[in-house]
C-alpha cells in the first residue's frame, strides 16, 4: 500500500519509478488489513492524529483520479463508525473524547444506549452508549492497493515482482542502485518501504530501523443482509482471548466489525508479537468467533467464510518511520505504519513526493523521523527513484 501510493504520487508528478516486490501486489499486510478509515476514533493527543485528519481529505481525490485512470471498484463506502461501551469506565472515556473532540470543531456525537439502538438496531442491548462519527468510512485493502499500483503502472512506473531486494550500492551517502536477486536497479533516489521486512534494510544503511512485525488474525463471516451498516469498535471486552491481545481501531482490548459490500462482516484482529509466524491458531480463532454475539447477537448463526493473517510493521513508539535516511542524501524510509497503513497512505504518498521532488520537508514529518532512533540525515532532490 505505502510504496504503491508513494509510486502512483511520484509517477503522477512524471518521476520514472521502479518499482520492487519481492511477491505480488497486496500480498502481505496490505490485503490483509481491515480497511477502516476513522480518522476521529484516534486519541487527539497522538501525531496519529493529526496526520489521520490530514490524510482523510485525500481519499476522495485520490479515489477520483484512480477511478479514471483505472474504472476498478476499491468499495469505498461512507458508513460512519460507533465505538461502543458496555461498562461504565468506557462510557466516561468516549464520553470525554467526545467533548474534547466537539470542542476543537469536530462533528462527533455521544449516543445514549437508545440512540445507539436505533442507528444500529443489532447491537446488543447491554450497550451504554457509543461515540458516534458519521464522517468515517471503510476501503478494500487489496483493490485499493492494485487501483494504486495500476494508475502508476498507466502513468510509467515499471514494476518488477517476483524480484528481491538484496541491498544498495553507493558512497559517499549516495545510492546509485538497489541490488536486487536478477541485477541491479540504478536510481536517483530509493524508497524503502518493505512493511514489516524493513528491519533487514539496517545492513544496508548501516543505521537502525526498528520494525517488528505485529501479528493480526482476522476472519469473516457472512449475512445476507447484512444485520449491520456502521463500523462498530469495541475495545475493552472482558476475559476470554486466550492471552492474545487484540487490535480495536485503537490500542488495548477490543474487537471490530466491519460490513463489507459483498455482504461479508470483517472481524478482527489480534495482536501477536510472534516474529514472522502466520499460522492461524484454534485460541485466537475462538476468541475472535466467540466476541461477535456479545457485539452483534443476530450474527452468532452467520456462516464462517474464511480468516487470514497480516504482519504489520510495527514500531517501538508505534509512530510511522518516514523521512531521509540517516547519513543518506537520497535514500528515504517510508514504513512502520502499524494499524494504520491504510488510512495513512495518501499523506504518506504526498509527503514523500513532496520531499523527494520539491526538497520540502513537512513538519508532520518531525513525529516520524527515522533520525529519532539514530543520528544523521539529509535532503536532495531527484526525478528518478526506486520505490522497493
Amino acid at each position: 500500500m505505502i510504496g504503491c501510493a508513494i509510486a502512483h504520487g511520484l509517477a503522477r508528478r512524471g518521476a520514472r519509478v521502479t518499482v520492487i516486490e519481492r511477491t505480488g501486489v497486496a500480498a502481505e499486510a496490505s490485503g490483509a488489513a481491515a480497511g477502516i478509515l476513522a480518522p476521529r476514533v484516534y486519541n487527539a493527543d497522538e501525531p496519529v492524529f493529526a496526520l489521520a485528519l490530514a490524510s482523510d481529505p485525500l481519499f476522495g481525490p485520490l479515489l477520483d483520479d484512480l477511478r479514471a485512470a483505472t474504472d476498478l471498484d476499491t468499495q469505498y463506502v461512507r458508513s460512519g463508525v460507533l465505538d461502543l461501551a458496555f461498562v461504565e469506565t468506557d462510557a466516561k472515556r468516549l464520553q470525554d473524547k467526545q467533548s474534547r473532540l466537539l470542542g476543537h470543531g469536530h462533528d462527533v456525537r455521544w449516543l445514549s444506549a437508545r440512540e445507539t439502538i436505533e442507528i444500529e438496531p443489532e447491537v446488543s442491548e447491554g450497550v451504554l452508549g457509543a461515540f458516534y462519527d458519521a464522517d468515517a468510512h471503510h476501503i478494500h485493502p487489496e483493490r485499493f492497493t492494485r487501483a494504486l499500483a495500476q494508475a502508476a503502472a498507466r502513468r510509467g512506473a515499471r514494476f518488477q515482482l517476483g524480484v528481491d531486494a538484496i541491498g544498495l550500492t553507493g558512497e559517499g551517502g549516495r545510492a546509485t542502485a538497489v541490488r536486487t536477486s536478477t541485477g541491479n536497479v540504478a536510481a536517483g533516489h530509493v524508497i524503502i518501504a518493505t512493511g514489516s521486512w524493513s528491519t533487514f534494510s539496517e545492513d544496508w544503511i548501516k543505521a537502525p530501523v526498528p520494525i517488528y512485525p505485529a501479528k493480526g488474525q482476522i476472519l469473516t463471516v457472512a449475512a445476507l443482509p447484512s444485520p449491520i451498516r456502521h463500523i462498530l469498535n469495541q475495545h475493552s471486552l472482558h476475559g476470554g482471548g486466550g492471552g492474545q491481545a487484540v487490535d480495536g481501531l485503537r490500542g488495548g482490548r477490543g474487537i471490530y466489525l466491519v460490513p463489507r459490500v459483498d455482504g461479508t462482516v470483517v472481524v478482527g484482529a489480534t495482536i501477536e508479537r510472534v516474529g514472522y509466524d502466520r499460522a492461524l491458531t484454534a485460541s485466537a480463532l475462538a476468541w475472535l468467533l466467540g466476541s461477535i454475539p456479545s457485539l452483534v447477537p443476530s450474527l452468532r448463526d452467520a456462516r464462517f467464510d474464511r480468516a487470514w493473517t497480516g504482519l504489520r510493521p510495527a514500531t517501538p513508539d508505534e509512530l510511522p518511520i518516514v523521512g531521509r535516511a540517516p547519513g543518506w542524501e537520497n535514500v528515504t524510509l517510508a514504513t512502520g505504519h502499524y494499524r494504520s497503513g491504510i488510512m495513512l497512505a495518501p499523506i504518506t504518498a504526498a509527503l514523500v513526493t513532496r520531499l523527494i521532488l520539491d526538497g520540502e520537508r513537512d513538519p508532520l514529518l518531525d513525529a516520524l523521523d527515522p533520525a529519532r532512533f539514530s543520528h544523521g540525515g539529509g535532503a536532495r532532490q531527484s526525478s528518478e527513484t526506486a520505490v522497493q
